[in-house]
């Protein structure tokens, strides 16, 4: 356990380093690593980030921010809770509070529904949908009164 624990922790140290955090909906403080996304078939890995708009207490800390990686499942529309990190100051800076560790046991860990109107549902949103593409706009208007065109099993065009 404390060797799983161990490396967590590193893996948050050598991630904050590297983090490139792009806003998903920056009213709400939500961000996310658009680098850090692994794709596994249906599955994404990514990092988020969720800024705080008041100190929130934690133990005898305060946290102003919470790193978290999740993992997506894009077709059943389900979540998990792969590491996470509470930090002292906004944008994952300063201190991370040590003490929360995410244990088999955690809810979080386990797969679930994202909730409503939640940073981790966002999040969710953001790797695993893909924004309608608008239709290509056509050069001309299409002439309703144009011959159909018809092909055959012979692939060969007649007009009807």
């Amino acid at each position: 356990m404390a060797r799983k624990y161990l490396l967590t922790l590193l893996s948050l140290m050598t991630f904050q380093a590297n983090a490139a955090w792009l806003a998903i909906d920056e009213d709400r403080g939500f961000f996310y690593d658009p680098a850090s996304a692994q794709t596994m078939g249906q599955r994404v890995k990514v990092w988020g980030l969720q800024n705080y708009d008041q100190a929130l207490p934690l133990g005898s800390r305060s946290t102003m921010s919470k790193k978290i990686q999740i993992e997506a499942d894009c077709l059943r529309t389900q979540l998990r809770t792969v590491s996470y990190a509470f930090q002292t100051e906004p944008m994952g800076e300063g201190e991370a509070i040590m003490g929360y560790p995410l244990t088999p046991a955690s809810p979080f860990g386990k797969w679930r529904s994202p909730e409503p109107n939640s940073f981790e549902l966002t999040l969710f949103n953001q790797v695993c949908r893909k924004p309608a593409e608008s239709p290509t706009p056509q050069a001309e208007p299409a002439n309703p009164n144009a011959p159909l065109e018809v092909i055959d099993e012979t692939n060969s065009k007649s007009s009807v």
